[in-house]
């Protein structure tokens, strides 16, 4: 709608970034800050500066650039946003030399650096510190975080510094804020300092790389140590000489909610073009109302540490979760307040150290052994056709989906978002066919390394696997069964029938009692069928889509399943021995319809 003024042809005069055209009418317009949304009754400044003339234009531009930088600067001191008497005192920019931003981007990388070091540091052991400097005992950070340090690492490198300032500005403005340094649109060092700061913090992720790799990292600047015209104030009456570590906590309402700061994420996933799945997001939003209901607050200006813990602690001693269940439900609260903090809605996020260890034997598995296959796979639902009628037993997939797990050590999941499309020869040897595990078509992935061609064992043929996928195909559907089509696709809900209807089903029906035992002990028993088989490493990865260990596996782009010969793979599914395949037989079908079966398995092939 609007076009942006760029390349003027007077250049003794400063370009505003709010100066736009209509119908070569400029106009003023300018975005209320994210944090000051609620201090305003809109959400922009629109006005017409009803001249065509570009120089009067701009001149009028950066006029009501100061008017408004002073007016959002006043509603954030009334919001305790901008340092008070309390805090360091507010440092005047004008005047300021190119060297003066070079050093305050110099501190604000060394920030970054600083609190991820303090993240780790409580876990240190003292041989990282001796001469020597044990690398290998260098703490690691929460695997969340180091997605998103990975995420963010690759949106600033292939973004520009333009989409940096629009992106990062408040994040930048929040730590600065600190010092007593409001940073300005009308600035002509803007660009160039969020340059600087663009490069600090592309510097700071290497840094981290480091620390993640046990490469390094340990010598990074103290920001204390960076001089700047904050330091040079030293000595003055009021003055706080040295930047505080966190800007004093102020228990006041920003007027935005939880639920606010997950439409932001959702936001923030769309434009880096990542899922924001519905069943994970319906789980964000039962997560945020019993957290609310448990604090009694609604707004995140009031939400402090203590409200988490607190709810964290309410959730181990009144609830049966395991600690993984637990720690989800936290990371849902503390990342909406870390998006909240990115957005300059408050100014930092819950911080480290929320999580509870979980317990070394909590999440063992035990895999299935022979014995309890054989009496998993002799029930007459394997073995007769018969099929129970519970919503959770899922059709079907009672059938199919432990028989897949089993024979190609594939996750619940995985197999539940099989369709007609994910079903077929694989691109390079057409004669094999295979499971495709891919993220196409709104699918989710666990991690990217899971996408992967797995070979289809051949007694699923037989067994109608191909005549199911051309039923599929023919009518139109999505996925391969018919409890996915019933639930709308809904992953989690399927999975959580399923789950339930099996950990019955094998207690009552099978008798199965042994400790650890669950849907994923199929997968265990898979990986330890490959290994007895004399199969290394490579196909185990390739099969079960392991990512590969150390740093290269953390930081590499995975765009493809992995590269890894599929005749291998093939040979290694087919040559696995499992008794108990003889006495499986499929829903009984008309000769007419195992013709049809063959006829399917030769066109997919």
């Amino acid at each position: 709608m609007h076009n942006i003024v760029h390349n003027m042809a007077t250049e003794d005069v400063p370009v505003s970034n709010h100066l736009t055209s209509r119908k070569g009418v400029f106009q003023y317009v300018r975005r209320v800050p994210e944090d000051l949304r609620d201090a305003f009754p809109f959400a922009r400044v629109q006005k017409s500066l009803r001249t065509r003339d570009k120089r009067a234009a701009r001149a009028d531009a950066l006029a009501l650039d100061e008017v408004w930088d002073a007016h959002f600067a006043e509603a954030r001191r009334r919001k305790g946003l901008s340092p008070g008497p309390e805090g360091p005192a507010a440092l005047v920019a004008e005047g300021w030399t190119w060297p003066d931003w070079q050093a305050l981007a110099s501190w604000f990388g060394a920030s970054l650096a600083e609190e991820d070091w303090r993240a780790r540091l409580g876990s240190m052991p003292g041989a990282t510190f001796t001469a020597e400097r044990d690398l290998s005992r260098l703490p690691w950070r929460d695997p969340a975080v180091v997605k998103e340090h990975i995420a963010r690492g690759r949106t600033l490198r292939g973004g520009t510094v333009s989409d940096y300032a629009e992106a990062r500005l408040p994040f930048v403005q929040g730590y600065v804020r600190r010092l007593g340094v409001s940073l300005s649109r009308t600035n002509p060092d803007l660009e160039r300092f969020m340059a600087a700061c663009l490069t600090a913090e592309l510097a700071y992720l290497d840094v981290f790389q480091l620390r993640e790799a046990r490469r390094g990292g340990f010598d990074h600047i103290h920001p204390d140590a960076v001089d700047g015209p904050w330091k040079r104030l030293a000595g003055r009456p009021g003055v706080h000489p040295e930047p505080q570590a966190r800007p004093a906590a102020v228990d006041s309402e920003v007027g935005r909610s939880l639920a606010d700061c997950r439409t932001k994420w959702v936001e923030n996933r769309r434009k880096a073009k990542k899922q924001a799945r519905p069943d994970y997001l319906r789980e964000m939003d039962q997560t945020i109302a019993a957290f609310e209901a448990h604090a009694g607050i609604r707004d995140i200006g009031l939400v402090r540490r203590r409200h988490l813990l607190a709810y964290r602690d309410h959730l181990g001693t009144a609830t049966a979760y395991k600690t993984a269940t637990i720690n989800k439900k936290i990371g849902f609260i503390s990342g909406l307040m870390a998006t909240a903090a990115n957005a300059g809605w408050i100014e930092t996020g819950l911080g480290p150290d929320l999580y509870l260890e979980v317990p070394e034997d909590e999440d063992r598995r035990e895999p299935y052994g022979d014995t309890e296959l054989a009496a998993i796979f002799t029930h007459p639902v394997f073995t007769q056709g018969k099929r129970l009628t519970s919503v959770k037993a899922c059709g079907e997939l009672q059938f199919w989906l432990p028989l897949i797990a089993c024979l190609h050590g594939m996750i619940s999941s995985e197999i539940l978002q099989l369709g007609p499309d994910t079903v077929g020869p694989h691109p390079d040897h057409p004669e094999i066919l295979c499971f495709n595990v891919t993220n196409a078509g709104e699918r989710a992935v666990k991690t990217l390394a899971r996408r992967r061609w797995v070979p289809v064992r051949r007694e699923l043929i037989d067994l109608g696997l191909p005549a199911l996928v051309a039923e599929a195909r023919q009518d139109g559907r999505k996925s391969l069964w018919s409890a996915m089509e019933a639930q709308a696709g809904d992953v989690t809900r399927v999975s959580g029938y399923f789950s339930s209807f099996w950990a019955a089903f094998s207690r009552g029906e099978l008798n199965l009692t042994t400790e650890g035992t669950s849907l994923y002990s199929f997968r265990h028993g898979f990986q330890d069928r490959l290994g007895s088989a004399g199969y290394g490493e490579e196909v185990k990865k390739g099969l079960m889509g392991h990512a590969e260990s150390g740093m290269t596996g953390r930081y590499g782009t995975k765009k493809k399943p992995r590269a890894v010969n599929v005749v291998e793979l093939n040979e290694a599914i087919q040559r696995l021995p499992w008794p108990f395949l003889a006495g499986v037989r499929g829903e009984a079908r008309p000769s007419g319809m195992r013709i049809a079966g063959r006829a399917a398995a030769a066109t997919l092939a």
